[in-house]
């Protein structure tokens, strides 16, 4: 087997949008480290007073960039202004025609991640300005590929997820709920959005199954691909083991704990939960991208998908105990032993929520004594929120086809197969959790609590 994945991306032109994000960082540096593209472009908005060139500044001193910000190849990376929530992406036109003419290769991975988003506003930042750029892609006349990054709980309303597109939104479709949408007041509004979304848990698992349809509506004839990785934890190997940047996910699970927090969790102990790695993420999508390449028809008229999940991963029991590892003793001790509650009896959960919030308020005391702001209670106040929207991940597994995944890592060159280290049957969760406790630590609570004494 020849070397496909190195071979397809040696220079070539990579178009990124959402490089700045936490799977976003990963991807650059992967790319950086050990591809050879010509030319990388991110497009980036202003942010905080920063302009694009800044933020790129910001962006390659971050720990993650420390083996390749020294490197050359760095210099082929250039940042581009753009504003997703313009048709045109606030480009210029000559922008536009070096987009349109150089790039081969498209990641698009930029999402608002928020699950208390109200619909309205959630559905434009996750489908209409998806939209945006895609509408740009059609255009590009050397185009390769075009991997959208969704997730895996898209179609979470389902008991088995299959590796297609899944085009039943209902209510007549994105566009006419929109529409609907548009006319009504925010009281109205908050009123319909539960009807709409269904069984679906919150807002952001519905408006990743919308951009699904929609892609599947305009650009099933184009090299498009859709990624659905599950929940999102910190890197496993690379490029530093535990680096994490922010707390979705199971990382917001884990802070009460690190924080001596009494806790309580809606958890069936015995679910096998979709989490993984965000380097093997990376992996994954890179080589999807050139078995989208490779296999694209013209006449095609269906997306492929790729369900990145794996049977082996360990059930919430585990996980909980290998994430305790992580912490120094005597405090794994006790919270292996005594301060975690959890449960799926909704009694014991509310009753253990209570105690949950007063110990919080004693913790908010101690750390404005100590010259912290506190701020503990309403953090745990909107973790809870978060958590019931988040639920049903909690108590369900479901039946995930990934035969097409499969199919891509039984093709990799062994070789490659080393170097995009994407299945996760190899992976040593203990160590991992272990290690993700620790970065959770190191690289976001405690830039936290240092911003907060400045």
């Amino acid at each position: 087997m020849a070397p496909a994945v190195r071979s397809f991306y040696k220079d070539a032109t990579v178009l990124i949008c959402g490089a700045t994000g936490f799977l976003g960082q990963i991807l650059l540096e992967k790319i950086l480290r050990t591809l050879e593209p010509r030319t990388v472009y991110l497009l980036i908005r202003r942010k905080k007073g920063l302009d694009v060139e800044q933020r790129l500044q910001m962006l390659m001193q971050g720990v993650v960039f420390e083996r390749v910000r020294s490197l050359p190849i760095v210099s082929r990376v250039q940042a581009i202004e753009m504003d997703m929530t313009r048709p045109d992406l606030g480009l210029n036109e000559e922008t536009r025609r070096c987009l349109i003419e150089e790039v081969h290769v498209v990641f698009q991975l930029a999402a608002h991640v928020n699950f208390m988003t109200p619909l309205h506003r959630i559905l434009k930042e996750n489908v209409e300005y998806n939209m945006h750029l895609y509408d740009l892609v059609k255009h590009m006349k050397n185009l390769r590929v075009a991997m959208h990054v969704s997730t895996m709980f898209s179609n979470c309303d389902r008991k088995a997820i299959l590796e297609k597109v899944y085009s039943d939104v209902g209510f007549g479709g994105y566009d006419f709920i929109v529409e609907h949408l548009n006319k009504l007041d925010e009281q109205e509004k908050n009123a319909v959005e539960p009807i709409i979304i269904g069984n679906h848990p919150n807002n952001y698992t519905f408006s990743k199954k919308c951009i699904e349809a929609k892609l599947q509506q305009q650009y099933s004839d184009m090299p498009v691909g859709i990624f659905r990785p599950p929940s999102i934890n910190a890197c496993y190997e690379e490029p530093v083991p535990g680096w994490t940047n922010n707390l979705y996910g199971y990382a917001g699970f884990t802070v009460p704990v690190i924080i001596w927090l009494y806790t309580v969790y809606f958890v069936d102990d015995s679910v096998r939960p979709m989490f993984a790695p965000v380097d093997y993420c990376v992996n994954a999508l890179l080589v999807c991208a050139v078995d989208v390449a490779k296999n694209y028809n013209k006449d095609q008229s269906e997306i492929p998908v790729f369900n990145y999940a794996h049977s082996c991963s360990p059930i919430f029991k585990d996980i909980f105990k290998y994430s305790t590892v992580g912490l120094p003793w005597p405090q794994n001790l006790i919270y292996r032993h005594f301060m975690v509650t959890r449960t799926t009896n909704e009694f014991r959960y509310r009753v253990s929520e209570k105690m949950m919030l007063a110990h919080a308020s004693i913790l908010d005391r101690v750390a404005i004594w100590r010259g912290y702001p506190g701020g503990i209670r309403k953090g745990i106040e909107q973790a809870l929120k978060m958590m019931k929207k988040t639920r049903l991940m909690t108590i369900t597994e479901w039946e995930v086809e990934t035969a097409n995944m499969k199919r891509v890592l039984e093709d990799l060159d062994p070789d490659e197969r080393a170097i995009f280290k994407c299945d996760m049957g190899t992976i040593n969760w203990e160590r991992h959790y272990v290690d993700f406790v620790r970065g959770i630590k190191k690289y976001v609570l405690s830039s936290y609590f240092m911003k907060s004494k400045l």
